[in-house]
């Protein structure tokens, strides 16, 4: 299951610099002799992968890389003690639970076997799993440093991208005036909860001065670069996420030419019955599911092929060779539906 350090990326790692921080001091903490496990945090394509690659380079053999690559079982979980360096890096812990009977087994002995090694445990889990073990098992408890990856911004999400390319590789192209809903921005703040002390991102309207007074008279226009306006769509959309925003990004990039008006939302008119919310729910959380280890979880009683294939219609989950999952940029309305409905935390 561990993986040769040479794979990481050597790409520049863009607005996640305060979170590396306090992994660094996390692990100079460990160094100390002090428990400092670490649980990295983010809703679906928001960093932990570039995150993971990141600890990998900087600490190199220190660090046993474990992806979890499916649902696990008893029989699947590794010995931690045999592991090579000081430092455990285990991907995807959402794997690790299911909501069914005896679901939490394998992650009760992922857990004590943490709090019983003398190793590092740095995790990384799907915000919307997380969320649910917290409510119903205080997962928090075990990790001394919770990091949740924020949102980024457009200016944080014109470096991600543009950072793939040479300079003057992309050509951009105004095609027209900007919408009126580029007017304002959505920011992302870090705000800390007074009860648990733990930070969450927060979206927060930010109007675009600049842009508006673009539309002033000739002589008192303020000019600004349509790569920025193109930049500002790109956030609003994503809602900054860095994954979809990539997506929306390369959906919309031809010959290495992007135009305003090349950047199309996709709208969802989302309604389901329990059984396909319920579903959808835990195709979220764990981020790709096969129909075996759905039809595991809930159970022989629902109709689990009848699920599948309207969810599959309404473009709200796609089938990958069998695994299920949320496109890109259904991750949002999704996730937005199922709070509505009471779904997720």
């Amino acid at each position: 299951m561990a993986e040769n350090p040479k794979e990481v990326s050597d790409r520049p790692v863009i607005g996640l610099e305060k979170e590396l921080q306090e992994i660094n001091e996390a692990v100079e903490r460990f160094g100390d002799g002090v428990p400092a496990h670490i649980a990295i945090v983010s809703e679906p394509l928001g960093g932990r992968t570039t995150i993971a690659n990141e600890i990998r380079r900087l600490y190199g053999e220190r660090v046993t890389y474990l992806p979890l690559k499916f649902v696990m079982s008893p029989s699947s979980l590794p010995d931690f003690s045999a592991s090579p360096g000081d430092i455990i890096l285990i991907d995807n812990c959402r794997l690790l639970a299911t909501r069914r009977i005896g679901g939490f087994d394998v992650l009760d002995a992922f857990l004590l076997a943490l709090i019983s090694s003398k190793k590092l445990f740095i995790t990384t889990w799907n915000m919307y799993s997380w969320q649910y073990l917290s409510a119903v098992m205080n997962i928090e408890a075990y990790f001394s440093t919770v990091i949740v990856l924020a949102r980024m911004d457009a200016p944080d999400l014109k470096q991600v991208i543009m950072s793939r390319y040479k300079p003057g590789e992309i050509r951009f192209i105004n095609d027209g005036v900007a919408e009126r809903s580029m007017f304002f921005s959505l920011v992302h703040k870090q705000v800390r909860l007074p009860l648990k002390g733990a930070e969450v991102s927060i979206p927060w309207i930010k109007l675009n001065f600049t842009l508006m007074l673009r539309r002033l008279p000739r002589k008192k226009r303020i000019q600004i670069s349509i790569e920025d306006l193109i930049f500002e769509k790109i956030n609003r959309i994503s809602r900054g996420n860095p994954g979809v925003a990539v997506h929306l990004w390369e959906a919309s990039l031809e010959d290495n030419v992007i135009s305003l008006n090349a950047i199309n939302e996709t709208t969802y008119s989302i309604n389901l019955d329990t059984s396909e919310s319920f579903i959808l729910t835990i195709i979220l959380s764990m981020k790709s599911l096969q129909e075996d280890d759905l039809i595991a979880i809930v159970g022989s009683e629902m109709d689990i092929r009848r699920v599948l294939y309207r969810l599959v219609c309404e473009g709200l989950v796609r089938n990958d060779d069998g695994y299920y999952s949320i496109p890109a940029f259904a991750l949002e309305p999704v996730a937005e539906y199922l709070k509505k409905t009471r779904r997720l935390w």
